[in-house]
């Protein structure tokens, strides 16, 4: 989820740092987030040059050969800057909607986890009702006319029941029936192909949900009537795909909230938090001016979970196997039971790595915790063997 954590409002740009040439806004964002270290370099070397501009005696600085030759190499691998019509963006900004129904729409619409609606499953259910009981009417009244024209030709011949029926006149034929059905069914069907079709969307997360309820309980964007909607989370569907990891996407995204304070702003002498900075594109930052409200990078979170998973999956690989092999090295039958203890508990750590971070069906979290737990029981096995 994206959107919840709290920082706070950007600084105006420091008048004497340069402004990168594929800068789109005056606070000195760049399209790519990449560039903004580059920007951070650039101003502290702006301000050491007009220290030494400062004091009269200090003699320029004589270039070093190995700096030149770094630049040499590093200069190849550079591209040349974007035009600024190909970099410029336009965004929607929430405080630029007029209050209402437009700046709910700008919010709900800014990020995925956001787009939470009814379902209203409960009207599906009324409807698809209203029209089976209309349906098994007209189904039963068929079955009357057919058994009152029993042993008649127009039962055997759909050319004879169609021009007996325009010779009856206005009399309620078969053919009247057939296509009231024909009508009722197509709509039931419909119905009941969209109530499957939402039935199949994903339940929002307690956060997403909790962070969409406070921007409704902190903007009151509409009358108290008008949010009853929201209040009906029993019926709130999202429209978000939910990513693999989606929980521990939450967990990695309140960590960086908690984790990126002053100390960190003072440390990597950033004018805003480090971590936003890097985990969210310039273009979220510009989609409110809210001190409030964050838009974080998906993109850029998921590569840190990632990362993050593949740590943990080298640990719990790496890990036993070096538990065991210690383990091992002493040869003796308490020293195999300790080995089998070790197995037990990484395969159950593993297990519950599977679980909870990733969406693996039961059938794969059992093959996967056999093939790990083969894994180790060979490597068991092979040091019993050479002992």
């Amino acid at each position: 989820m994206t959107g919840e954590t709290f920082v706070e409002e950007k600084g105006s740009p420091d008048p004497q740092s340069p402004i990168s040439p594929t800068n789109t806004d005056i606070s000195g964002d760049t399209v790519t987030g990449d560039a903004i270290i580059d920007i951070q370099d650039d101003d502290s070397s702006s301000h050491s040059s007009s220290d030494a501009n400062s004091t009269a005696i200090e003699a320029p600085p004589v270039p070093e050969k190995g700096s030149k030759l770094l630049r040499r190499i590093t200069g190849s691998f550079k591209s040349e800057p974007e035009p600024e019509d190909i970099t410029e963006t336009n965004t929607r900004i929430l405080e630029n909607c007029p209050n209402g129904f437009p700046r709910l729409a700008a919010f709900q619409s800014s990020e995925a986890n956001f787009s939470l609606y009814r379902s209203f499953s409960y009207l599906h259910s009324r409807l698809l009702l209203d029209l089976q009981d209309e349906i098994t009417c007209l189904e039963k009244e068929l079955d009357d006319v057919d058994w009152d024209d029993d042993g008649e030709d127009r039962l055997q011949s759909r050319e004879i029941d169609v021009q007996k029926a325009k010779d009856e006149g206005n009399v309620r034929s078969r053919r009247h029936i057939m296509a009231e059905i024909k009508s009722k069914l197509m709509e039931y069907d419909e119905i009941l192909i969209k109530a499957r079709e939402l039935e199949s969307f994903q339940r929002p997360s307690d956060r997403n949900y909790r962070s969409v309820r406070r921007y409704y309980h902190n903007t009151k964007p509409l009358m108290d009537a008008e949010m009853d909607s929201i209040r009906s989370k029993e019926d709130i569907v999202s429209l978000r795909n939910g990513r693999e990891w989606a929980s521990f996407d939450g967990c990695v995204e309140s960590m960086l909230q908690r984790f990126d304070s002053r100390f960190l702003q003072w440390l990597f002498r950033t004018n805003e938090p480090p971590l936003q900075k890097y985990f969210r594109t310039p273009e979220l930052r510009k989609k409110t001016t809210n001190k409030y409200i964050n838009f974080y990078s998906s993109s850029r979170v998921d590569t840190l979970v990632g990362i993050l998973i593949t740590i943990i999956i080298f640990i719990l690989l790496v890990l036993p196997v070096t538990t065991m092999y210690h383990l091992a090295s002493f040869n003796t039958q308490k020293s195999t039971f300790d080995a089998v203890g070790v197995l037990i508990v990484f395969t159950l750590l593993f297990s519950a790595a599977m679980s909870l971070l990733t969406k693996a069906a039961r059938h794969e979290l059992f093959a996967a915790s056999a093939a790990y737990c083969a894994i180790l029981v060979v490597f068991i096995g092979n040091f019993s063997n050479q002992g």
